[in-house]
């Protein structure tokens, strides 16, 4: 079996927001969450974000640009998720009921909606994954990836279904890649 070293990880809760670089305490309510702590570019969608998305999106934006992703057509993702897309679930249908539909928000009732903004934002082409609620289906999914691909992005968010306890939210995010595949990148 091959070495699987971390390259990178972040953590993302009310209190603070960790990474390589060290951690930040935060002073704002998680659900107001800004671009400008997570990530160092401009992202003009990032605030329309539904909020599992913004702390999924945070979390691997802080891991991706602190552990450098060597080959972005092999690097895949795995999304460990208790809710899904069950809060932007709950908007989308509030604008069915007033006869209006969303298209912004029907875009984002898919569970693997962060995956996307992820994969799109950093080029990231490899397969993907989303588990719901399992820890270790998901760690063995990203195991068996990481077996056919270079690197792997796990994410993880957990974000309580009643949300009247949505500061108790947190995200988090590992970079893997696999020792052999550390220093080269395969031709495709």
């Amino acid at each position: 079996m091959t070495d699987i070293i971390t390259k990178s990880f972040s953590h993302i809760d009310k209190h603070e927001i960790v990474s390589p670089k060290g951690a930040v305490k935060r002073e704002k309510p998680l659900f107001e969450i800004s671009r400008e702590e997570v990530y160092s570019q401009k992202h003009p969608v990032f605030g329309k974000l539904a909020f599992a998305d913004r702390l999924a999106f945070g979390a691997a934006a802080l891991a991706i640009e602190n552990g450098k992703i060597e080959n972005p057509i092999n690097c895949a993702i795995v999304l460990l998720t208790n809710i899904g897309s069950f809060m932007r679930d709950k908007e989308f249908m509030e604008t069915l009921n007033q006869n209006c539909p969303s298209p912004a928000y029907f875009s984002a009732t898919l569970a693997s909606s962060p995956i996307a903004e992820i994969a799109i934002t950093f080029g990231l082409k490899g397969a993907d994954k989303v588990i719901f609620s399992d820890y270790a289906l998901a760690c063995r999914t990203a195991q068996l990836m990481l077996s056919e691909c270079d690197e792997l992005l796990f994410v993880e968010i957990n974000i309580p279904e009643n949300e009247a306890l949505i500061e108790n939210s947190y995200a988090k995010a590992f970079l893997f890649s696999c020792g052999l595949c550390q220093s080269s990148v395969k031709n495709p």
